[in-house]
């Protein structure tokens, strides 16, 4: 079921509440049923205080009416794949674009954490992706995969498709987060243009496993992402 906090919309208050008050009762919060039988949701976005996108991991894009409860699948066209922890992951509105970050299949069992944009239409989305993480891998693991836009820059996180120390390796994207232009094209201050050369353009940080959570804070401004350490180093860190 998908329950809607009527106070404030924005999910990531609900990650950065127990940081800032001790006890949740302090707030007035009321939550009410908006609607059900949702299939593996993995993400949401706001399009406007009454619509609402949702992602279905088995790969449904769903358009919900925050008033009504009414919801109806969009039809798209990416070339996803449903196996293991993949399929459509995130998905991000920005002003009339939508973004979505799922696992592409590319042939052969081997897939990759892909973002793709495409204009928002209610009945159709035709998307061409902006990123692809390099290389493809045969792992149904850490497909990473959550978006968020900051300062017009798109950043999303890539797991490191449960193959470990290829996450310090700054010639390859899995386990890193990356950082691109709305349009996919490269930031010139990326790390890429101030260190090592063989840095990827569009890795910003590495050293991650599976980033799953990546938010902007209402309250700093500030990027915040979780981490799904193995062993249970699990952390948050901004």
């Amino acid at each position: 079921m998908l329950y809607y906090k009527v106070m404030n919309k924005l999910s990531f208050i609900l990650l950065i509440i127990p940081f800032y008050l001790a006890s949740a009762s302090e707030l007035d919060i009321t939550l009410s049923e908006v609607t059900d039988n949702l299939s593996e949701p993995w993400g949401m976005s706001f399009i406007d205080d009454e619509k609402l996108l949702i992602t279905e991991k088995t790969g449904a894009i769903i358009r919900v009416d925050m008033k009504t409860g009414a919801k109806y699948e969009i039809e798209h066209d990416l070339n996803f794949y449903y196996y293991g922890q993949g399929g459509l992951l995130d998905i991000l509105y920005h002003d009339g674009y939508v973004y979505v970050s799922y696992s592409e299949d590319r042939e052969n069992g081997y897939s990759s954490t892909s973002v793709a944009r495409g204009v928002y239409d209610e009945k159709r989305i035709s998307f061409k992706n902006i990123f692809q993480a390099e290389p493809p891998i045969n792992s149904g693991y850490h497909f990473g995969s959550r978006l968020v836009i900051k300062d017009g820059y798109l950043y999303a996180t890539v797991g490191e498709r449960g193959e470990g120390m290829i996450a310090q390796d700054v010639s390859n994207h899995p386990g890193s987060i990356i950082r691109i232009n709305l349009d996919g094209s490269i930031p010139e201050d990326n790390p890429k243009f101030t260190s090592n050369p063989d840095w990827l353009p569009e890795v910003y940080q590495i050293g991650v496993r599976n980033p799953q959570g990546m938010a902007v804070s209402p309250f700093t401004n500030k990027i915040y992402i979780s981490n799904h350490g193995a062993k249970g180093g699990d952390f948050l860190v901004r």
